[in-house]
This record gives C-alpha cells, structure tokens and sequence, in this order.
C-alpha cells in the first residue's frame, strides 16, 4: 500500500467519523429543542388576571378604590350638606343630544343629577343601565322650572310631559364632577 493509498483511507475513516457526530449532534439538538418546546403553556396563561372593563372619563387618574355606595352617601347627607365623595351607581339617564349630563340612581325613589366640570368630558349616550363611579361634591340644591324642562328637552321627553313641569324640584346633584367611570 502506498502514501496515498493510505491517506484516502484514513480521510475517508475521518470522514465517516464526522458524518456519525454530526448526526448525533443533530439529533441531541432536536431532542432538547423539543423537550424546551413542550412546556405546559397553560401556566403563562393562567398567571394573568383578568380585570373588570371599564373606560374613565374625565380626570383619567381615577381609581376605584374609596368609593362608597349610595346607602352610605344617603346617611352622609343627613348630617351635611354637601359632601366630597366618589359615589358607585347605576345609570338611569344621560342626556340624549351630546351626553352632558346624567342621573344615576340613588335608592328606590330618588335619583341625582351629575353634570361635569367645564363641559370638559361627556358620557355615553347609550351608557344607561351601566354602572358609574362618580367624583366630585354632592350637594341639595333646586332645580328650577327652567332646567327641569330643558333636561327633560335633552332627554327625549313628549312636549306634553314637558309642558306638564310646573314647579321647581329639591334634588342631590354633583355639579361639577371631575371624572366618571363606566363599567
């Protein structure tokens, strides 16, 4: 045998070698890459909590927290005023020509008027029925003949029930209100 005899053989040996680690590197690689991939997916999933939608109007640093209901405002104004509070309740009107004010009801027979701060923000018109957490300062106040009828005007009242408003009303109102949250 000569030099070069041996010199193929011994490259093709080496070759031959390569070829087989190469394919134990390959399949290793394969191995591993399909153990990593198969993690149970579920736990990235289940971390996130899910959180209550809502969209904030106004003052968009408003939280939640610190709000009471209106049982509780109710027993508040027996002793005051006026009150500063940020006030949980249902929606049961809004202005029906740009959303610039609504009531929201306080207890079974009595709801309260919330306007908001310098026409700065409006509401939903079709935010009725939703619930609303409301910022601002609570206060007894009259509501005159006038306002009674354009409100009534704003929110699709008949001309009859309109007409039909002759004398002012003592009321709960937030007058100017600096942010609302509907959920």
């Amino acid at each position: 045998m000569n030099i070069n005899q041996k010199k193929i053989k011994t490259n093709a040996y080496f070759r031959s070698l390569k070829t087989k680690n190469m394919k134990y590197l390959i399949l290793s690689f394969s191995f591993l890459l399909f153990i990593v991939s198969c993690q149970n997916a579920e736990t990235k999933t289940s971390a996130k909590k899910e959180s209550p939608a809502f969209e904030i109007y106004g003052d968009s640093n408003m939280t939640l927290d610190g709000s009471i209901d209106s049982k509780n405002l109710m027993s508040l104004l027996q002793n005051n005023d006026s009150v500063d509070v940020k006030l949980k309740a249902e929606v049961t009107g809004v202005c029906k020509k740009k959303g610039c004010w609504m009531d929201v009801k306080l207890d079974d027979s009595t709801t309260m008027l919330v306007r908001f701060k310098d026409y700065g923000f409006f509401v939903p018109m079709d935010c009725e029925g939703k619930h609303a957490t409301i910022q601002g300062q609570v206060k007894k106040t009259t509501h005159s003949v006038e306002w009674l009828r354009h409100k009534a005007e704003d929110a699709g009242k008949s001309i009859e029930e309109i007409e039909s408003i002759n004398e002012p009303e003592m009321a709960y109102s937030i007058d100017e209100a600096s942010a609302v949250i509907l959920q």
